[in-house]
């Protein structure tokens, strides 16, 4: 699979760290979801927790840039 020339592996890697970015100061959010349905408060809590969000979208980016290349 190509690119477009303006799609770069760094554009696609800084993008990713944005939302990961994002993701971890929103877990508080995920953490009070959790609490407010229980019928999904495990995948809440996980998505709640600091190091599942750092392993999650490292993984992501692993995975992404591996397609990418």
């Amino acid at each position: 699979m190509t690119l477009p020339t303006y799609i770069t592996p760094e554009t696609i890697a800084a993008t990713i760290f944005g939302i990961a970015v994002i993701h971890t100061f929103s877990t508080r959010f995920f953490a009070h979801l959790a609490h407010l349905q229980p019928r999904h408060a495990g995948l809440w809590h996980l998505l709640g927790e600091v190091e599942v969000v750092f392993g999650f979208w490292a993984a992501v980016l692993v995975v992404t840039l591996a397609l990418a290349v």
